[in-house]
């Protein structure tokens, strides 16, 4: 079973599962396909967005579904197809395809903590004996897949930087979510893992329940910050569509319970509009370490 009919499968069983949210039905218009590259687990991006989606519809009238590329080569392929309608990317996969999708829809999302920079951090076990970067020369070591801006290309220039070359100096595996790399850190599957700079504090009760305690971790290293991630609207997509989907996202308010549940569910604080220019400038001048 390929990864389009799996996310399928899970999409229907994922949005069943949950009530829709009270407002327009969705009306007689295109069907959209917002499409997000996730960790690894299907089912776990479904859950996170569909919050989300289940606004976007309420909002617009519109009839929006989730699609979930199964790897980085069949986004892109989807998105030069005309396969998918929005986009939730990281920068590095915009920035190599920026000229698939509309200027003038682009919106970034702002981090948890409300600003605009995305850092992964290097963790390792505190009972380890490893206390720097250097001490994982030949250890093997979790990244986040080849999509994430932070989980990957970040922490290889974190690596580079300290003198250590990904593929010579290291046992390097490409993992998925926070939740499973920490878990195997935790386990001792692995000597050390790269997660999302703010997972370790504020995902600590999700963390215990599955069995990784948040203090048993240590951080060692902290990569140099990227753009967070970009949304965004292929090419060819019906303006009224566009201008309904932006204007929704951006009147989501953290002030407000309900829309602060949303964007919760989502790991994000907002959105806010941008230009390609602006955001590829910034991309381009990463903070040296963490956020700024």
């Amino acid at each position: 079973m390929n990864a389009r009919v799996l996310a399928g499968l899970l999409a229907s069983t994922v949005l069943a599962a949950v009530p829709p949210a009270p407002g327009a039905e969705p009306g007689p218009g295109p069907h959209l396909r917002l499409a997000v590259l996730p960790c690894t687990n299907i089912e776990r991006t479904f859950r996170k967005l569909h919050p989300l989606l289940t606004y976007l519809k309420s909002a617009t009238g519109l009839t929006v579904s989730l699609s979930v590329p199964g790897d980085l080569p069949e986004f892109e392929t989807s998105a030069a197809n005309g396969q998918l309608d929005f986009a939730l990317q990281d920068p590095h996969t915009y920035r190599q395809l920026s000229s698939l999708f509309d200027d003038a829809s682009l919106l970034q999302t702002r981090a948890l903590d409300a600003t605009t920079r995305q850092s992964a951090v290097v963790v390792v076990r505190r009972d380890s004996g490893v206390s720097d970067l250097a001490g994982l020369r030949g250890k093997t070591v979790m990244f986040g897949p080849l999509a994430s801006s932070s989980k990957w290309v970040a922490a290889r220039l974190l690596f580079e930087a300290r003198g250590l070359r990904v593929d010579r100096d290291l046992k390097r595996v490409n993992g998925g979510c926070c939740e499973d790399i920490a878990f195997a850190v935790s386990v001792k599957a692995v000597d050390a893992g790269v997660i999302c700079d703010h997972f370790l504090g504020l995902h600590s009760a999700r963390q215990k329940d599955l069995g990784v305690d948040p203090s048993s971790l240590t951080v060692i290293g902290r990569t140099p910050a990227f753009p967070t991630r970009i949304f965004a609207a292929r090419r060819g997509v019906p303006p009224d569509a566009i201008a309904a989907i932006t204007r929704a996202l951006l009147h989501l308010d953290p002030a407000d319970p309900a829309h602060a549940r949303i964007l919760a569910s989502a790991e994000m604080r907002g959105f806010q509009r941008t230009t390609r220019a602006e955001y590829l400038e910034r991309l381009a001048d990463p903070a040296p370490r963490g956020r700024r």
